[in-house]
């Protein structure tokens, strides 16, 4: 580009002295060439200058768009910088609140477990009063089973007394009546020494068993048939225990007890513990309970075993319900549920038990 401007510098500079020596044609060349230089001078531009001068306003554009960027890079960066500031007085805030948190659960946990340990003392002391609870209920029952054996015990001697006392009205001899009364002395005394109550038993404070002054005593029409048992045995024991339970089934239980007396008296086989089962029977119809609470002693003291050892047991505690004795009567239905629970009569205890 230099070359042709200084070409076209000297051909100007020499031309007033070339004008009256040059020809036409010379004259016309350089005019040519002339046009050529200014068409190249042109054409340099165009292709030159222009796509500089493009180049330098698309950089500029460019400058303007990376100086708006880099104003957004700055803000964006003091938006960052704040909201790092904050962030850090947030987290100060949050480990804070974190450190505090932690400090009230540790508490909260040691209180818990203080507590938890409280309620375990608590729990031992309970369980170890619970067991003792225990001993004296398991004592206590034992007290009442002993203290209603003895009633058992009491009212057989007040059958036997009664007894003796319904033999003793018969005409005897002033002797025999002595020896009577010393033996009744005698068989009181020994009862009572028998059924002198535990330390256990007097705590209980079951009432003892009321025995009716007019059921000790056999009436009057029933002496005849106390002395009927001699025609009876003549008959087979099988006669016998059906004679009775007809009669029984008839509601005849005071003609059908002595007949079920002998049976009982004179048989150690089933049928024997069947007829003492009966004599209980009659005696609970006729509403002499104490009585029937002595028959059915003797079934479940002398024959544990047997299959109306339930049935006596379950009656044994309906006559105490009888004689308004509910506390024996409630430690019987238990013993029966204890020792007989797969017995048909331990489902009546149980329904009885829930009454009392």
């Amino acid at each position: 580009m230099k070359k042709p401007f200084i070409s076209f510098i000297l051909i100007v500079a020499t031309l007033p002295f070339l004008v009256q020596c040059a020809s036409q044609s010379d004259v016309a060349e350089l005019r040519y060439q002339l046009r050529i230089v200014n068409k190249k001078l042109e054409d340099m531009k165009s292709s030159t200058v222009d796509p500089l001068q493009k180049r330098q306003a698309a950089a500029t554009g460019q400058m303007d768009q990376l100086e708006k960027e880099i104003l957004e890079f700055k803000s964006q960066l003091e938006e960052t910088y704040h909201l790092n500031q904050r962030l850090k007085e947030e987290n100060k805030d949050l480990q804070a609140s974190i450190s505090n948190v932690a400090q009230e659960s540790a508490a909260k946990r040691e209180d818990t477990l203080r507590r938890v340990e409280e309620l375990q003392r608590e729990k031992e002391a309970m369980a170890e009063k619970l067991n003792a609870q225990q001993e004296s209920v398991k004592a206590i029952q034992e007290a009442r089973v002993k203290d209603a054996e003895r009633k058992a015990k009491e009212a057989a001697l007040n059958a036997e007394l009664a007894k003796k006392r319904t033999q003793a009205v018969s005409p005897t001899t002033p002797q025999t009546e002595d020896k009577s009364n010393a033996t009744i002395q005698s068989e009181k005394k020994k009862a009572k020494k028998d059924a002198a109550p535990t330390p256990a038993q007097e705590t209980t404070k079951t009432p003892p068993v009321k025995v009716d002054p007019a059921n000790t005593q056999e009436k009057p029409a029933q002496t005849p048939q106390a002395s009927s048992p001699p025609a009876a045995s003549s008959e087979q024991p099988d006669d016998n225990l059906k004679k009775a339970q007809k009669l029984f089934e008839k509601n005849s239980f005071a003609e059908a007890l002595p007949i079920f007396k002998q049976i009982a008296d004179n048989s150690s086989s089933n049928e024997g513990v069947d007829a003492r089962y009966m004599m209980g029977e009659c005696l609970f119809n006729q509403k002499e309970y104490d009585k029937a609470i002595m028959q059915y002693q003797k079934i479940i003291s002398q024959h544990s075993g047997h299959a109306k050892a339930p049935a006596a047991m379950l009656k044994q505690g309906m006559a105490f319900e009888k004689l308004a004795d509910k506390e024996t009567a409630k430690v019987i239905y238990k013993k029966l549920l204890k020792k007989h629970a797969s017995a048909p009569e331990a489902a009546k205890a149980q329904e009885n038990l829930g009454k009392l």
